[in-house]
């Protein structure tokens, strides 16, 4: 029995349900991320005297306490940590120090373990609802203007850029010439993989120069501010430049044309990722202002485990648009489609995205985002 291809609804279908878990997936991993800023356990240290009856009768309460709440607890024999406790004003024993600033001694509770208790409980509460606002809040200063579905976004729109529609046709054309569709799907896996570890080198690396020299942040996001600008008026004038002369200012060099026909005559996936990778780099003034603009919002609000994550939604944002055409163009859709939209609309998408980009370098400088 013969097996009819996917229609191209039926493919875009899946991609929008595999979008969808893709969001699900995004959101727990934010969830996780969140849940460890915030809940950190309270530290409670315990000073005793060996041989002390009333410490061994505290003892047990302040363990349970502790165990209930999750909190760490840390005994200090008096003697040996004299320093330690002399710096929280602790002279007699049994004392206990609740998130290293609630000093609770026996003379607070008198030998009432109740009372204890409750002393303890208190300040455990109280101190874990104090460090998570206080989380909160720095999560929020942190993450100010971020949020991973705005970043995934950003992401579809700098995929669906007339630069990567232009070289996914190339490559669509070169690899169809050659009479095997089933080659398009490594093609897009490859290329696509290029592009996705490319830009997360080159992001984690600017994101840990920043957080190992603290120092370079400021011209760092003013390089980044400049160039975001510089980049917006370049799409501008590329604009100008295409309706007049029907061509664009954002040349493909001639060492990568050959290497996209190279990727038609063998080892498609290796070849594929080269020029994802190289695609990534050389038309970086095409495709990466917006990831400019991400990565400005990333150095110095988030840590660099945020900031991978970010990095990461963003993109699989890029490469989304091309994993959907290139599933398309297996399933028959003909690389001329792409060339005609690409061909269509590219003065609009020019015009539109250098103005987005000047806005953005102008609220960045501001720092209103």
């Amino acid at each position: 029995m013969m097996h009819l291809p996917a229609r191209p609804q039926h493919v875009i279908r899946q991609a929008l349900l595999a979008a969808f878990a893709l969001f699900l997936l995004l959101s727990a991993v934010n969830v996780v991320l969140c849940a460890q800023n915030v809940t950190s356990a309270i530290e409670v240290d315990y000073f005793y005297e060996e041989g002390c009856l009333k410490c061994q009768q505290a003892l047990p309460v302040i363990e349970e306490v502790t165990n209930s709440y999750g909190s760490n607890l840390t005994s200090h024999e008096i003697i040996s940590s004299y320093d330690l406790a002399r710096g929280y004003g602790i002279s007699v024993v049994p004392a206990v120090v609740v998130d290293k600033r609630t000093v609770i001694t026996y003379k607070d509770y008198q030998g009432n373990i109740t009372l204890l208790k409750d002393l303890l409980t208190q300040a455990i509460v109280t101190g874990s609802e104090e460090k998570r606002n206080i989380s909160i809040i720095e999560e929020n200063e942190a993450g100010r203007g971020l949020s991973f579905y705005l970043v995934f976004v950003a992401g579809l729109l700098a995929g669906f850029n007339p630069c990567i529609l232009a070289v996914m046709a190339f490559l669509a054309t070169l690899i169809l010439s050659s009479g095997s569709k089933k080659e398009i799907l490594k093609m897009i896996v490859g290329f696509s993989s290029g592009i996705f570890i490319t830009y997360m080198i080159v992001g984690l690396s600017i994101l840990g120069t920043v957080h190992i020299l603290p120092s370079l942040k400021s011209t760092i996001t003013t390089a980044m501010v400049f160039l975001i600008f510089i980049l917006g008026c370049w799409h501008i004038y590329d604009a100008y430049h295409l309706r007049k002369y029907s061509r664009s200012t954002f040349h493909t060099p001639k060492a990568m044309v050959r290497l996209l026909e190279r990727t038609s005559k063998s080892n498609v996936l290796f070849l594929s990722f080269a020029s994802g990778g190289l695609f990534s780099l050389v038309k970086a003034p095409c495709v990466g202002a917006i990831y400019f603009s991400i990565l400005d919002m990333l150095v110095g609000r988030t840590d660099l485990a945020r900031g991978a994550f970010y990095l990461a939604v963003y993109n699989l944002g890029v490469i989304f648009p091309i994993i959907v055409l290139g599933i398309l163009l297996g399933y028959g859709m003909k690389p001329e489609t792409i060339t005609e939209l690409k061909e269509n609309k590219r003065v609009e998408i020019r015009l539109f995205t250098g103005a987005i980009l000047i806005l953005l370098a102008l609220l960045l400088h501001l720092h209103i985002i």
